[in-house]
This record gives C-alpha cells, structure tokens and sequence, in this order.
C-alpha cells in the first residue's frame, strides 16, 4: 500500500497514540498540518514555538504518550530550542517536527537556512531531514526512541514538497527493546545490603514516570523504616502527609534534608537523577541504583545498580526488613519537620504578603489531587520546597534545564489534558515570557488559576547581588497592570494582599473552571533565597 509521506506520519502519530499536536506553524507546514487535520489529530496553535515543546513534554508525562509539538523551519525551529532543551535535561518524549529548506536549492541561496539537524543533535537521540526514501524508516525509529530507555526528545525536518509525495510504507521497525539487567543473585544481594542497615534512607526521581512505582515505593519504606526523599519533578511519590516522607531536595546547595542525607548508613536511590540537583552528588556512603536506565551522565558510586522495570524490581525486594535504629525512621522524620516548622516567619511589608501565605491558602483551599505547576525562579524554589503534594504525578516543573516560561504552558496542557482546574504558580518575568498564551486559556476556556507572585524583579538574580554585596543592577523592572491584561483577553481576575483575600480568590477560581490570575502581592522577604 502506498500513501504520501505526510499521510504515512500522520498514520503513525494516531498508532502511537497521539491525539493533539501543538505547535506554530509556517507555509512549509501545509501538507503535515492538513494530514494531522484529516487524522482528526488536534491541533493547539501557541504563540511562542517553545511554549509547544513545553506543553508536548507535559502531555508525555501526563498520559504516557510521546508529545508532539510542531514549527516552522528557520527562525521557527530555533525558537523552540528552549523547549526541546528542556524536554532533553527533564527527560521527556517529545517529538518535535519543524519545516525544512527545499533540497533542491540548498547551497543556491541562504534565506532562512540553518542545519536544523546539527542544531538539534546536542539535545535529541535523533534529528534527521525526510527524504522519500528514509521517511518511513526514520518516522518509526524516532517515535520509538524518544521512550525508549532514558526517555527524551527527538527532532525530523520535512519539505512540503517531499511531504506531498507517495512512498512504500516498508517494514515495522522493532522498538529498541527494554532488557532487565536484574536477576535472582541482584534481588537477594540488595536484601542483604539493606538488612543490616541502621539508618536507610530513599531517595526518588524523575525516573518514576515510565512505571509510576508509589505503592512499591510506600511499601519498601515502611519495610526498612526509611525516611523518603523526593525530588521536584517526584514530588507526591509518597504523600507528603505520610509520617515516613521527609522533604525536597535539589533546590539549592543547602536544602535542609541534606542532613537527613549525612546522618544515613545507606540510600535507596529510585527513579533518581542528579540532573534534578544544582549541589553535585557527592556521597559515598553505600547506594543501591534502581532505574529505568542505566547508571550514567553522569555515573554516581553505588554499591549495586538495578537496571529494569521499577515496579516489577520493587516488587521483588518485596518486604525486606532492615535493623532501623529506634530513632530512625518516622521519628527522625518527626523531629526533622519540628525543627522546620519551628523557624520563624519574616513580617511582611505593608500591602504585600508572604510566599507561605498564599502556599498555606492554595492547599487549604484545593482538592489533594489539584495539578500544580511552577515556572522558575524564586517562587519555583520556595514553591518545591514547601507546597504539600499528597498525589503523585500533579506537581510539573522545568528542573533540569529550568526554563523560565514552563509554568504557564504546562498548566494550559495539563487543563486540555485533564478537564480539571490547574494551577500555575509563576513568576512576573516568567508569566512575560509566555503572556501570549492567555488567549489560549480564553479560546479554549481552560480551567487554569494563574497565581502571580508579583514583585516587579527576578528575585532570584537580585538576592545574589544582594548577598554579594553589589548595587541591585538589571534586575528590577516595571510591570503592566494585570487587570487590564486579564480583562482583554477575557480572563477573570483579583488582586490579593492578605490571607483572607487568598482564600475567597482561589476558592472563586477554582469554582469558576475559568480562566484567572490571582495578582499575589508578594512580599520576597519569604523565600528561602532571598537576603534578609
């Protein structure tokens, strides 16, 4: 059977599940942009080419299934290299399909012509122009890749005029297939390191998502009697209600349960990887390595790696019982949080309102399992720090790469995704990165509650300066008035500078299941990072 190349991509995008695209697209988009229409395959046109990447690697990890975004050649393409950059650093399947320059005038004129490939190489297991003859190859081998083992982008560049002609489907290419490294003598030897050990400690990562191990997880604590560490983009992995969850790591050099770290004989590590951390690994004392992927990129010391299904390795350690000392476990967890809790409070400037503030409001006013997601920036920090996530997989954040701009097309995503109220927790200069979104969230009437912790700076960058000792120098700058921004774009709107108005507005947001920014007068005296 033959069909044209776009038809053939098409087809496969629908067998691999893909049921929207998002994207910006140019006229060299025709023939892919009418073959996805003609699939019945949405599409979500963005304002900005990385806001599709984000919102591609959010559906990924949202659903399972690769997220598709879509650009234009040229000035299109490299506008979406944040996105793509973020979707290799948080390792997510995206695929990314730009425009490319018509063959057969290349090296005849220059307009618009960059090496997409090796642009995009550095960050993607694969990038690759289509020719007739290579497309359907090509097309199955990056939709294979892109989940196959550490999950993470790949980029294919297509003409219109190779898109509009027919090729020979050709013969399935076999997925790379995921082999267990792990076998009876691992499963009894990561028993008897754990069995004699005072004080376990686990630690989880980004590297949950392929099998969303929490009950195992749950039960392997309870088990030893370990404290539980998350990661941001693991937050909710054991609820943050549990009396054996301790608290984040990876935000800063310094987090607080880096002690519970140091006072360990022994870490679990699941699903762990260091990218999510800005302190390098340095421990070692003895780990043992549970992954999807092979301990690498790089390699940190264990005594033990076990590489295969998280689930199914989980299962098999089953119910090891450690000799936990009687001050470990759910105790230590217990005088960790009350010496946390314990820190006093800053007194915020008049008008403006603390970070916990408007934290403690959103969780008492929000369902357990509300989605949240955070731009970056100081708010990103305190926000994966301190929010309380009780279900797993509702917590989304840029944390490899960090891109400012995440929060906002995230949140849209997980709202067309979901049909739940999201919220996103951003930043004032990240919400300016992505403000051209807001006439999605109108267009589509999407159920996204847009927290804005507005203080007219990038904090983050001024609290540095600060603590350096240097004049605050290009880090402060003027901000719109947002009432008039949500207003035009037909999004509601309130402005808050106490715990009471917190309260009315989020729970008026939530209840709308419209559009809103909550204009949060945030008072940055409360973040972690910021100079007192």
């Amino acid at each position: 059977m033959t069909m044209t190349v776009a038809d053939f991509f098409a087809n496969q995008l629908a067998k691999a599940g893909v049921v929207r695209v998002y994207g910006l697209p140019g006229g060299e988009n025709v023939e892919i942009l009418d073959a996805i229409r003609h699939r019945a395959i949405d599409f979500i046109l963005v304002k900005n080419e990385s806001s599709a990447c984000f919102m591609a690697a959010t559906e990924a990890r949202l659903t399972g299934v690769i997220g598709v975004a879509l650009t234009t050649l040229g000035p299109g393409a490299a506008n979406a290299y944040a996105g793509l950059a973020h979707a290799y650093l948080d390792r997510a399947p995206v695929l990314l399909i730009t425009a490319a320059n018509d063959p057969e005038v290349i090296g005849k004129h220059s307009h618009q012509v960059i090496d997409l490939s090796a642009v995009f190489k550095p960050v993607c297991k694969l990038s690759a122009e289509l020719t007739v003859n290579n497309a359907a190859g090509t097309i199955r081998r990056a939709l294979a890749l892109a989940k196959a083992e550490r999950p993470g982008p790949a980029h294919i560049s297509i003409h219109n005029r190779i898109a509009a002609q027919a090729i020979a489907a050709g013969s399935p290419v076999q997925a790379p297939q995921h082999e267990s490294l792990v076998d009876a003598t691992d499963i009894n030897l990561a028993r008897n390191l754990l069995a004699d050990k005072a004080k376990p400690v686990i630690i989880v990562g980004l590297g949950l998502a392929p099998s969303r191990p929490y009950q195992q997880i749950r039960h392997l604590a309870e088990s030893l009697g370990a404290p539980v560490i998350d990661t941001p983009k693991s937050k909710g992995a054991l609820s943050s209600d549990h009396p054996l969850f301790a608290c984040t790591i990876g935000l800063t050099r310094d987090d607080p349960v880096y002690q519970l770290l140091d006072e360990a004989d022994s870490i679990v590590a699941i699903g762990f990887d260091v990218v999510e951390l800005v302190k390098p690994w340095e421990y070692a004392k003895p780990l043992i390595w549970i992954g999807e992927w092979p301990n690498h990129d790089p390699q940190i010391a264990c005594e033990l790696e076990l590489v295969g299904n998280v689930a199914e390795i989980l299962d098999e350690i089953g119910s090891t019982e450690a000799n936990a000392a009687p001050d470990w476990g759910a105790a230590r967890v217990r005088r960790f949080r009350a010496e946390l809790a314990g820190r006093p409070l800053p007194t915020p400037a008049e008008g403006r309102i603390l970070p916990q503030t408007f934290l403690e409001s959103l969780r008492d006013n929000s369902p357990d399992d509300i989605i949240l997601t955070t731009d970056v920036g100081s708010h990103k920090i305190f926000a994966a720090l301190e929010w309380a996530a009780r279900v797993p997989n509702r917590y989304f954040v840029s944390n490899g790469l960090s891109a400012m701009g995440f929060g906002l097309s995230s949140a849209i995503a997980a709202a067309e995704i979901s049909g739940e109220p999201v919220v996103c927790v951003t930043g004032d200069a990240g919400l300016a990165m992505a403000l051209g979104e807001l006439g999605l969230l109108a267009e589509r009437q999407l159920p996204v509650l847009i927290a804005l912790m507005n203080d007219a700076a990038l904090d983050l960058i001024r609290s540095a300066q600060v603590r350096r000792g240097r004049p605050v120098f290009g880090t402060v700058f003027a901000n719109p008035d947002y009432e008039y921004i949500a207003r035009a774009y037909g999004n509601g709107y309130h402005k808050v500078t106490s715990r009471e108005e917190c309260d009315a507005a989020i729970r008026a947001g939530l209840a709308s299941k419209s559009p809103m920014i909550i204009d949060v007068m945030i008072d940055p005296i409360g973040y972690p990072t910021t100079a007192r």
